[in-house]
């Protein structure tokens, strides 16, 4: 656990460094992410091994019909709108006690969850936004990482610690 920790805050310390970490915590109302792209990290009430949610992605490279590869235009803000494997709930469609909460584990599968994002019993766990912590480490300026290469390493450390996943990721 000591090791995990140790690398992640001198990964924090890189990209605090570079301009490029965002920290965002005591949300009660909607996230403000920012347009950049990378890596972000969800923690349960403060930024410990033991509290790591998800690593996840966004801004990856493919190639396109023309055979170039590009960015796909997904950003940080574009994160609110999933629905699996976790949903950031913000709707005023979302049950009142449930608003401003971070849910994951779906109880259900592919568009059947969709159809039921909103219910009660769609998600396993539930974190208000008031105990949760996001990292983002923005990839926008740095061309030393690539999204995936970046969550693969901190997915890849988390492993060789726990031989687990954080709880909301289901692949490495």
């Amino acid at each position: 656990m000591n090791k995990f920790n140790k690398f992640f805050k001198n990964l924090e310390k890189e990209f605090n460094d570079l301009n490029s970490l965002k920290e965002i915590r005591n949300s009660d109302h909607k996230i403000h992410w920012g347009e950049g792209y990378g890596v972000y990290t969800l923690w349960n009430k403060e930024i410990d091994f033991k509290n790591l949610i998800y690593v996840g992605l966004t801004g990856k490279y493919t190639r396109d019909i023309d055979g170039k590869v590009k960015r796909n235009p997904q950003t940080f803000s574009k994160r609110k709108y999933r629905y699996t494997p976790y949903r950031f709930c913000e709707s005023t469609k979302d049950q009142e006690d449930l608003r401003f909460t971070f849910r994951y584990g779906p109880n259900y599968k592919g568009k059947t969850q969709g159809k039921n994002k909103y219910e009660r019993d769609a998600y396993k766990f539930t974190i208000r936004y008031k105990d949760l912590i996001i990292i983002t480490l923005d990839l926008t300026k740095i061309k030393k990482y690539s999204p995936a290469s970046l969550e693969s390493l901190i997915l890849t450390e988390y492993h060789a610690e726990k031989g687990d996943l954080p709880p909301a990721n289901n692949e490495l």
